[in-house]
């Protein structure tokens, strides 16, 4: 099993035809004072499993900063269902993240396990915005 999309978004959901939407992915945070709390943000997870594959399976999200220390967790249930044989299936997970507070400027990332193995990293960047300009263009700016 796979994680073959993870990213950081504004935003993100499911048509009624199971086609997954993806708005504003990003990767950098701006922000003047520190410690952060970030308003709103998702994480969106695609994982891709083969046939035999099929059942349930343990996923953990662990966000860590650059020190290797655990800001926060989430895990639960991957209900992996629907395949055909020799087709793979892409189950999709959508974590809604609200209020996360980022101690300090630096380098973190998303860590993606599934059944307790490291399957993918997606970085963040916290940045100090600069005191005398706001960004106008790029990343988000908190």
């Amino acid at each position: 099993m796979d994680v073959d999309l993870a990213v950081l978004a504004d935003a993100a959901n499911v048509s009624q035809e199971g086609k997954l939407n993806i708005l504003g992915i990003f990767d950098t945070i701006w922000g003047r004072d520190f410690p952060l709390r970030h308003g709103t943000m998702v994480f969106v997870v695609r994982v891709e499993a083969q046939f035999a594959e099929q059942g349930e399976h343990h996923l953990e999200l662990r966000l860590m900063d650059a020190d290797g220390s655990q800001v926060f967790r989430a895990e639960g249930p991957l209900h992996v269902l629907g395949g055909k044989p020799g087709r793979p299936v892409k189950p999709h997970i959508i974590l809604g993240l609200s209020g996360v507070v980022f101690a300090a400027a630096g380098d973190y990332s998303f860590e993606v396990l599934i059944d307790g193995q490291h399957k993918k990293s997606v970085p963040l960047y916290v940045v100090k915005a600069p005191e005398s300009q706001r960004p106008t263009a790029g990343p988000l700016y908190a």
